[in-house]
């Protein structure tokens, strides 16, 4: 079986005309990929979230749909539970809808077990950049208190920490890793071209390959042109092919 090769719609939101993320995919409709990420960095995002007939019709054909929960789920002003529970709602509405397989909640948003746990979608953290000191110690201590919930690997992130980090992220998580965020980091910041890096970057990335987890594209793509898109896609499939 072939790599699953996704595409997140946080690489276009330099690209946005509007918060309705809806307005986004028409951007990567040529693209030659297995799913799309919905990326919402806000909640105002994910209510304004307006879906298209023709456009779900569309999302329902892909073998791998996943949603990134906005940014800041449980931390715009302290921890309202129940704008967390109506958030939640919202992104359980659209998992159902999509036949979606995972949302990303950012590890300092997850809600508390007992909100958490009223939901079945499936759920992944994700390590963070070194600003916001999440240490593989601490995802440890969040997979005793969240022992369902799986791990998203992002080797943009784990760059930045040092060139063995992504290495031990996969020794240490192996076991609970169910997508890859894919982009490069370069000149110490992240979500950059992977056609940019340097040969330690390349070389830090090595332990993803014996991973079969799909891979999902999650740069910062500033060239608003659909050839740039397409030759990105295609030199990371390419780097996965065999």
């Amino acid at each position: 079986m072939s790599r699953i090769i996704s595409f997140a719609l946080g690489n276009l939101w330099t690209w946005r005309i509007s918060q309705n993320r809806n307005d986004l995919l028409s951007y990567v409709k040529n693209l030659d990929i297995d799913g799309i990420e919905i990326t919402f960095s806000s909640k105002e995002e994910l209510y304004a979230f307006n879906l298209s007939p023709a456009n779900e019709k569309w999302l329902k054909k892909f073998s791998y749909v996943t949603i990134h929960a906005p940014f800041h789920l449980s931390r715009d002003v302290g921890y309202n539970e129940q704008e967390v529970i109506r958030q939640l709602k919202i992104i359980s509405a659209l998992y159902t809808k999509l036949n979606a397989k995972n949302v990303i909640i950012h590890p300092q948003d997850l809600p508390v077990p007992r909100v958490l746990n009223k939901f079945s979608f499936k759920v992944s953290t994700e390590n963070l950049a070194p600003k916001r000191n999440i240490t593989i110690a601490d995802f440890q201590k969040i997979f005793q208190k969240y022992p369902k919930i799986n791990f998203c690997l992002d080797v943009s992130h784990a760059y930045l920490w040092g060139k063995e980090e992504t290495g031990k992220l996969v020794q240490a998580f192996k076991n609970k890793i169910s997508q890859i965020h894919f982009s490069g980091t370069y000149r110490n910041r992240d979500h950059q071209s992977i056609r940019v890096v340097t040969k330690n970057f390349l070389s830090s990335i090595e332990p993803i390959f014996s991973l079969k987890c799909p891979i999902v594209i999650e740069g910062d793509i500033k060239p608003k042109s659909p050839k740039f898109l397409r030759e990105e896609v295609e030199f990371i499939k390419n780097m996965f092919k065999g």
